[in-house]
């Protein structure tokens, strides 16, 4: 028999014609519609109930990845009551079967389920639905939602249903990454434009002068500001070289062109720029502007304006060299001031040593001596309080270290002041360790800060009263403390904070009893804190007095050389031979009644008045000691103290400077010029008869 081949021929038949129709009329109506669309989530509503039909479903959900993460949230959905739409409003990835469509990734097709047992289908199941077909709305890769389609009138959908479906899928998929990316699209640019409208108010708005140059150093860009600092509108910049604008603009433009021809930036420049109506400066900085194939483009500008700046700066250095010149003569003042006060102290002083001598022992003669002894050495000490507070502000007080006992400081200071507190009816207790209290030191400074201490006590406790001085050494914390504690008037508790400043004063009441120039407790607090100490102030309120306590850092003893003994003080004693004193003084108050305690205590003394006279009868003395003031017509102190010791007559002598200038400066001068002792007045009578007494030893 032949063989017969058989044919088979696809035919298509009718239902597959008109679906195939059917399907590509929804997807071109689908797609027409969803192009044009701004949200298709929106649009998908009323596209389902057009299509439900031809689709064959009833029921539809769109879902849209939430804002917490691995969540879904309903956007829009078909053919469900309102308790399911509120019920399905969010879920979790793998919750339901959109939420299983959602953690997969994947399309999941549920066809009669009614008998399946499909686990996250039970809601569906029991709201009738036979055929489920869930899609992932995907966009490279990424997640955007999902839909589906359920019906409840069969259980089976074709496959060029599902087809048509995953198709619908993609075209939403595509239509929800298209519009998220034209939204991101319509954010940057706005943020662009809010930016750039930013960045074009600050150049218009900005404080200092801005503008872009370009290559040819042409104006491109201007600011308000830079119009503002050149006088002249912007239009009139825009377009014009910076030589035709500003023909003398040499140093601005070289600037320019150094950095057109660099390509290096260049801040911060000084520029001026010489105005009959005054000078005008400038701080210019220079920017090269590249675009994204480093191409330069031209230069950016910032010009700021500081004339007012510089005349400000210039206003301050002469104001600071007007205050350093008024501080200069200020202190030249005060060592003239110091100087003129002190000399007419200096015959008072002597003279009331001479009285002690000669004026007898009634009691009306030794009130009135003791009255005027006390008054001078008062005046005397407000001349030292305000010239070393005048030292301590410059820097001027130096301080000579070395160990030193506390203790010996406190007991000789309070020994000195004894009198004074007897004299005043007010008890002064004293209590010091048995054992030295060292510490590294001046010690005439430290004398001065206990003096200044029982004086502020003394002057501030009235008669009855009672002051402490003690001294306790901390060995745990390598300091010492010095109390001084008086039952005085005491300070208000706003005063305790200013105790220590100068010119400040507890007492404030008009008759002003207490006196002083509130300047001693000034010079305590300065000395310690130069010492590496400190001071502080306590009272309990007016009436019931005042406690001051001064910290001191503690230092090991000195060691002891072989034979030091303990400084004593000179005494006169039987001189064989009368001492030749001469006295040069221009004050003849002075000089007169020094030479005549000279004689009372046994010296033979001669008086010269000026510079020249005293070289002349220093030939015919040949004196053992010169009194020499400085300030001398004629030939100076100095000139003279070298003439002296440049005459054979006089070389020997024994030279004293008396005067009213007491800088350390003023005591070099005098060593250099041959000086062998300098003394401030007004001098002691005591002390120079000590120092006198010394040299006749010598002698």
């Amino acid at each position: 028999m032949p063989h017969h081949r058989k044919f088979v021929l696809a035919v298509e038949t009718p239902r597959h014609a008109r679906a195939e129709h059917t399907h590509l009329h929804i997807l071109a109506k689908a797609a027409s519609r969803l192009v044009l669309c701004d949200e298709p989530s929106d649009l998908l509503g009323s596209l389902f109930e057009e299509l439900a039909n031809d689709l064959g479903v009833e029921l539809y959900f769109n879902f849209l990845v939430g804002e917490a993460p691995d969540t879904l949230v309903l956007e829009s959905a078909g053919g469900i009551s309102p308790e399911d739409r509120l019920k399905y409003r969010q879920i979790a990835f793998g919750q339901y079967m959109c939420g299983t469509v959602a953690a997969t990734r994947k399309p999941l097709i549920a066809l009669d389920l009614q008998r399946s047992n499909l686990e996250p289908g039970a809601d569906l199941k029991k709201a009738g639905v036979q055929a489920y077909a869930g899609y992932p709305l995907m966009s490279h890769g990424r997640l955007l939602g999902t839909l589906a389609f359920a019906t409840t009138k069969r259980p089976r959908l074709h496959a060029d249903e599902l087809q048509l479906m995953q198709m619908l899928s993609d075209q939403v998929a595509a239509v929800l990454e298209r519009n998220r990316l034209v939204r991101s699209l319509r954010t940057s640019e706005e943020a662009a434009q809010r930016h750039l409208a930013l960045l074009q108010n600050v150049y218009s708005t900005a404080p200092v002068g801005l503008c872009f140059l370009d290559r040819s150093l042409r104006y491109v860009h201007v600011n308000e500001t830079l119009s503002r600092i050149t006088g002249r509108p912007i239009s009139e910049h825009l377009g014009r070289t910076l030589g035709e604008f500003i023909p003398d603009a040499t140093p601005f433009k070289e600037l320019c062109q150094r950095v057109l021809a660099s390509g290096q930036a260049v801040t911060n420049c000084e520029l001026r720029h010489a105005l009959p109506e005054g000078d005008r400066h400038w701080l210019v900085s220079v920017h090269p502007v590249r675009d994204e194939a480093s191409t330069l483009l031209g230069i950016n500008v910032v010009v700021q304006e500081v004339t007012e700046r510089k005349r400000a700066e210039q206003a301050l250095r002469e104001s600071e060299q007007a205050l350093r010149e008024a501080d200069r003569r200020k202190d030249e003042f005060l060592v003239m001031l110091a100087h003129e006060l002190r000399n007419p102290l200096a015959p008072i002083r002597t003279a009331i040593q001479v009285l002690d001598i000669t004026g007898g022992d009634a009691p009306d003669v030794v009130r009135t001596r003791e009255m005027i002894q006390r008054q001078v050495t008062h005046m005397a000490r407000m001349i030292d309080d305000l010239l070393d507070v005048s030292r301590v502000a410059r820097g001027k007080i130096e301080l000579r270290k070395e160990p030193c006992s506390l203790t010996r400081i406190v007991r000789q200071v309070a020994d000195d002041y004894g009198p004074a507190f007897r004299g005043n009816g007010i008890e002064l207790c004293v209590s010091l360790p048995d054992e030295p209290v060292w510490t590294l030191g001046d010690p005439t400074r430290l004398s001065q800060v206990i003096g200044n201490l029982l004086h502020n006590a003394l002057k501030f406790t009235d008669a009855g009263g009672q002051v402490h001085a003690c001294l306790v050494p901390d060995p745990a914390t390598n300091t010492a403390t010095i109390v001084v504690k008086d039952s005085g008037i005491g300070m208000e508790p706003s005063m305790i904070p200013r105790v220590f400043e100068t010119f400040s004063q507890a007492d404030s009441s008009l008759d002003r009893k207490r006196g002083g120039l509130g300047l001693g407790l000034s010079l305590v607090r300065s000395l310690i804190t130069l010492h590496g100490g400190s001071v502080e102030a306590h009272s309990e309120g007016p009436g019931r007095g005042s406690t001051f306590r001064v910290r001191l850092p503690l230092s090991s003893a000195p060691e002891r050389t072989t034979g030091q003994t303990e400084a004593t003080r000179p005494v006169s004693r039987a001189r064989e031979e009368t001492l030749r004193v001469l006295v040069v003084e221009d004050n003849r108050d002075t000089a007169d009644i020094l030479k005549e305690l000279l004689i009372l205590l046994g010296y033979r003394a001669e008086v010269a008045y000026t510079g020249p006279s005293g070289l002349d009868v220093g030939r015919k003395l040949a004196p053992d000691v010169v009194l020499c003031d400085l300030g001398l017509p004629g030939m100076d102190g100095y000139a003279l103290a070298r003439a002296l010791r440049a005459d054979p007559a006089t070389a020997r002598a024994y030279l004293i400077a008396q005067t009213g200038y007491g800088h350390a400066e003023d005591r070099r001068r005098a060593r250099e010029a041959g000086f062998d002792l300098h003394m401030t007045k007004p001098i002691d009578p005591t002390e120079l008869e000590r120092i006198l007494s010394s040299v006749a030893a010598r002698a």
